[in-house]
């Protein structure tokens, strides 16, 4: 059985956002809100068609509150969510090319506990971005003066780059910087206390200035327990963290769609365009476009947990959540398989199954084992979740004009990158990472295809991990007691440097490559 509904009401009161033409459809999104929260329940496929081209505008002082704890973000203690999909199986959103616009922070689309939900055709945007851009329109007397073109809600933030006007993308060696304090003068004219133009390969008159804080208090659409999910021609224009986070999910599809700035400006996501952690089945990206984000295009990873204690009997564990925007979120559940990783030589050892969880901290967790932990392994060492890492097609794509890398996998399940353009992406067009060290970051890639890819100006500013256009850099804190490499079996084909300085590869603990190796 299907259900059909059509959105047409109109709410007169709502105040038209300045970001809005005076002939666009304005619609209250609470009535959005009622139709989704009303699918919780329903058998058979839930169809919920939104008006075409309308704008749907949620207000976060009025969206409900969901107290959960996100991956790789800040952690307040509740999340508004405008569009909560929560406890659904089985709907459809057929988006006919309107668009949602949030009013604050908040998240803006929530899936949580879900199977099959598939959005299609419309975009996310904020009315007030995090990221600020001002134009330069000149140099005088050290200083660099500058026009607001996107006065985002921090204002005059202090982490800076520079954006070239013509290939909106960041100008060389100009990554990451500090604004170094700013005036406004009563005419509008803003005045940064740095020359610009001296700076990396240098800003020219009609360049961008970025600037925003390092702060991400929700991703713009979030993913958490969801199964089976399909962004088709869904395109994130703005977030107050990352566009898209997903974590303990199964199965993502995109097609169509990505994170790309609204018109006018330069810069997407304050962080990754989409990140997912601890998810598994497969994620696959195809014929998305990813621009202007301020870190990757999309990012898979394990968060590891590192071990601060094991009992006299070796079968319970106390692990540390250890990076502070990465902590609560259930790592393991009861029947999962427990892997161990060497901590200083971030070497795979063997796995056990996990009997019990008693979370005692928002960042400590006890695990009961099966059976004894080996004797190899103990405090400062690192665990990681083996049942929970996924497979990813990455095809198809544009990644571009952003700061730090393109894409950046972490996972032992069959990865292909084929047949994408990474255009001025100004860090490593790929990275393989893993760590347990910092982010605790995990998962070895153990089966890589790169095949068919068009690398156009990349790696032009320092960051990172980002040694070259294509990084093979796991953090490793013992190199030398080493005694296999954290990553392997990874294979290129046909792929095309365009513009870029060498070098094309930089390779740390990876075992032997395989195919048309770039020199």
């Amino acid at each position: 059985m299907i259900m059909k509904t059509l959105l047409t009401a109109c709410c007169a009161a709502l105040a038209l956002p300045l970001s809005l033409a005076a002939a666009e459809r304005i619609l209250n999104g609470a009535d959005l809100r009622a139709q989704v929260l009303a699918a919780a329940g329903k058998r058979g496929r839930t169809v919920i068609e939104l008006e075409r081209g309308a704008t749907y505008v949620f207000d976060a002082a009025e969206s409900p509150k969901y107290e959960f704890h996100i991956s790789n973000h800040d952690q307040p203690q509740f999340h508004p969510a405008a569009l909560p999909f929560v406890g659904v199986t089985n709907v459809t959103v057929k988006g006919n090319g309107a668009k949602l616009l949030m009013k604050g922070s908040q998240i803006g689309i929530l899936l949580m506990d879900t199977q099959s939900v598939t959005l299609s055709e419309l975009s996310v945007d904020f009315e007030s971005p995090t990221v600020s851009e001002a134009e330069i329109t000149g140099f005088e007397n050290g200083k660099t003066l500058g026009k607001w073109v996107v006065k985002g809600c921090h204002g005059a933030a202090p982490l800076v780059m520079l954006w070239d006007r013509a290939t909106r993308s960041i100008v060389p060696g100009t990554g990451d910087g500090w604004l170094g304090g700013t005036q406004e003068r009563e005419d509008g004219t803003l005045v940064f206390n740095r020359d610009f133009s001296k700076w990396g390969a240098g800003g020219r008159i009609g360049d961008r200035i970025s600037m925003r804080t390092g702060a991400r208090p929700h991703p713009c659409c979030t993913l958490y327990r969801a199964k089976n999910t399909w962004f088709d021609r869904v395109d994130i224009r703005n977030s107050h963290g990352m566009g898209l986070l997903a974590q303990r999910s199964e199965n993502f599809k995109l097609t169509g769609g990505g994170v790309n700035p609204r018109p006018g400006s330069f810069c997407s996501a304050v962080a990754d365009a989409t990140h997912f952690s601890n998810c598994r089945g497969k994620i696959i990206f195809e014929g998305g476009r990813f621009q202007g984000m301020m870190d990757d295009a999309i990012n898979v990873h394990s968060t590891c947990l590192r071990i601060e204690a094991i009992d006299e009997l070796r079968t319970t564990l106390r692990c540390r959540y250890v990076h502070g925007q990465s902590v609560g979120f259930e790592v393991f559940l009861p029947g999962e398989t427990l892997r161990f990783i060497k901590g200083p030589v971030l070497e795979n050892g063997p796995e056990v199954k996990v009997t019990a969880v008693k979370m005692l901290k928002v960042n400590e967790v006890e695990l009961t084992l099966a059976a004894p932990a080996p004797a190899l392994y103990g405090p400062g060492d690192a665990v990681e979740n083996a049942d929970w890492q996924p497979s990813v097609v990455f095809r198809n794509n544009w990644v571009g004009g952003n700061r730090a890398r393109g894409t950046l996998f972490t996972t032992p399940k069959p990865v292909l990158v084929e047949n994408n353009v990474f255009d001025h992406v100004s860090g490593s067009a790929i990275l393989l990472a893993g760590d347990a060290a910092g982010w605790y970051e995990s998962g070895a890639c153990q089966d890589v295809t790169i095949r068919g890819n068009k690398f156009i100006a990349c790696c032009t500013s320092h960051y990172e991990f980002c040694n070259a256009v294509i990084s093979i850099f796991p953090s490793v804190r013992n190199l030398n007691g080493q005694t296999r490499p954290y990553h392997a079996n990874v294979a290129f084909a046909k792929n095309e440097f365009v513009d870029c300085k060498r070098p094309y590869l930089y390779k740390v603990s990876c075992g032997e490559l395989k195919g048309e190796i770039p020199e």
